[in-house]
């Protein structure tokens, strides 16, 4: 097996440095896009069409932009982890750019029902739980458990700080400008401790559980023990009939 590189505190502090850059990148894009659309939309009732394709544009160029910085510097910071950099971004651009076009209908949608925010919300969470999925499947098929368990659960934290803010009263619109650092910030804390404590478990117990090559259920071993067995009494009945 491929052994898994150690992760040191100042790798892990970089990472969480990249993920909360890269999360006020996105947050920065999306002001500047709604300052400049504030001056070509008209404030009329009859703008609302327009309105709703402004807010799909800043969520779209929001997510996009941070989700692509945080790749780009992690991949850069951890990079002998995350060695395939341009086939990283390459990915995570192209489900940004499908994900922009599959919410359409939903935005549409959340404008009947007046949920527009909570519609941008899951557009944000889903391209950035998709994006870490493909950093970490990209990372390395032997350890891509390990990041696939990180990054749920990091995204089931994230959105449960998120309905606890809400029902402190925090607003939803701010829930949703600063959910972006605030995300990337959880993934990475949480890919950085499950890494962690799963480096001291090995160390300890000199099992490699979450290696996709580790047979833990046995089923990779029944079949083979099975042919040999076959081929053991072909060989023995051979000599017999000769004789």
């Amino acid at each position: 097996m491929d052994q898994k590189r150690p992760l040191t505190f100042s790798l892990f502090s970089l990472r969480l440095l990249s993920g909360i850059i890269g999360g006020a990148a996105g947050t920065l894009a999306l002001f500047i896009v709604y300052f400049i659309m504030l001056n070509v939309v008209p404030q009329t009732e009859e703008a609302t069409t327009l309105s709703m394709f402004v807010i799909i544009i800043m969520t779209f160029i929001g997510t996009l932009t941070a989700n692509t910085v945080t790749g780009v510097m992690v991949t850069y910071m951890d990079n002998e982890k995350y060695s395939r950099r341009k086939t990283t971004i390459m990915h995570i651009f192209l489900f940004n750019f499908i994900l922009f076009f599959l919410t359409i209908p939903l935005y549409l949608l959340g404008a009947v029902l007046d949920i527009v925010v909570g519609i941008a919300a899951l557009h944000f969470l889903l391209s950035a739980f998709i994006s870490a999925l493909v950093m970490e499947v990209l990372a390395g098929y032997e350890y891509s458990l390990l990041g696939i368990y990180s990054t749920a659960l990091g995204m089931f934290i994230s959105i449960a700080l998120a309905l606890v803010l809400m029902s402190t009263g925090v607003s939803a619109t701010l829930v949703l400008f600063i959910a972006m650092p605030g995300v990337w910030f959880i993934l990475e804390v949480m890919g950085g401790l499950s890494e962690l404590v799963y480096d001291n478990f090995v160390r300890l117990y000199g099992i490699e559980a979450l290696n996709v090559k580790t047979d833990l259920g046995g089923d990779t071993e029944v079949e083979p023990e099975e042919d040999e067995d076959e081929d053991e009494d072909e060989d023995e009945e051979e000599p017999k009939d000769d004789e």
